[in-house]
């Protein structure tokens, strides 16, 4: 099983439009309303790829039952630490005759210490039953920013792999833990290393720089662009497959899961990023955060493109 943690855990509502404009009614193509944030997205993948995904976080409300049973009826199973407070909701707007994505995201309530310490408490008890734990996602109001290092150093210390995936201090801090793997984005490094990034050249070192200095694998998203792994000083620059896309949401998630399920797997290094790319880019194709075929992962995998650099 993989522990996938999802602390700031949403409804996430897709509306679909045509020609999205302010101050107009619009009446939706379509809805999709699923268990969302960053460690659902994760989960929902890792099980299209044949792994057993649980997910841990807080949630709450008439929110948070949407959320355990939308999992549930997708087959996932839940383990999460229930607060006196709803669930937030995120709202994202797609226009695909404009190609735009208009997002709207519910910040959510503050998590009490005592709820902070339940579920670092749960996660110490139940850590042994695990192969890996997926760590994604900012923190919520009220949760300290060394969070996930503390995960992380939990984990390390019963022996279990940790892929991580946020931004800000808690990147900092995850960091000084050393993860088994980290996938920032362009941003994100920039930020870490006080940027001076300009083109695939600069960020290829800063991925060695991020890999030598945190002792950790790492995955660097450019998005449209492909993506820079580094293992130490040996570093590769990633193609994206060329696809006619539909949405991005859940890409970055999507290729967090395809990394895991490629190291679990005992694949290699370049084998696992692959995977991960291939994963991130089958979410392209179809609307929803974590969704995609396997038929498409499959063959998508075979036109990712890796140059050593």
């Amino acid at each position: 099983m993989i522990l996938c943690l999802n602390l700031n855990a949403a409804i996430d509502k897709t509306i679909v439009v045509s020609s999205f404009e302010i101050n107009k009614i619009h009446r939706p193509e379509s809805v999709l309303s699923l268990a969302g944030g960053k460690g659902c997205n994760v989960a929902r993948a890792l099980k299209t790829l044949g792994e057993e995904p649980v997910i841990s976080g807080w949630v709450g409300g008439f929110a948070g039952q949407f959320i355990e049973e939308e999992l549930r009826q997708e087959g996932i199973k839940t383990d999460f630490v229930l607060t006196d407070f709803e669930s937030r909701t995120c709202t994202s707007i797609l226009d695909l005759e404009k190609g735009t994505m208009t997002e709207i995201y519910e910040k959510g309530d503050s998590i009490p210490v005592k709820k902070v310490e339940e579920l670092l408490s749960h996660i110490r008890k139940i850590i042994g039953g695990y192969k890996a734990v997926t760590l994604s996602g900012s923190l919520p109001p009220g949760v300290p920013s060394d969070f996930y290092a503390g995960v992380i150093k939990i984990a390390k210390e019963a022996g279990i792999l940790t892929f991580l995936d946020t931004s800000g201090d808690a990147l900092c801090k995850g960091l000084e833990a050393e993860p088994f793997f980290v996938k920032p984005n362009e941003t994100e490094v920039s930020s870490l290393l006080g940027g001076g990034q300009n083109g695939p050249l600069d960020f290829a070192q800063a991925a060695i720089e991020v890999s030598t200095n945190y002792k950790t694998n790492v995955l660097l998203s450019l998005g449209a662009k492909g993506a820079i792994a580094a293992c130490g000083q040996e570093v590769f620059i990633v193609q994206n497959p060329i696809v006619d896309a539909k949405s991005a949401v859940g890409s970055g998630d999507c290729t967090l899961a395809g990394l895991t399920y490629g190291i679990l797997h005992g694949l290699s290094f370049e084998e696992s990023f692959v995977c991960g790319v291939a994963a991130g880019t089958a979410n392209t194709l179809t609307i929803g955060a974590g969704q995609f075929k396997i038929d498409d992962f499959q063959r998508l995998r075979d036109q990712v493109r890796v140059l050593k650099k």
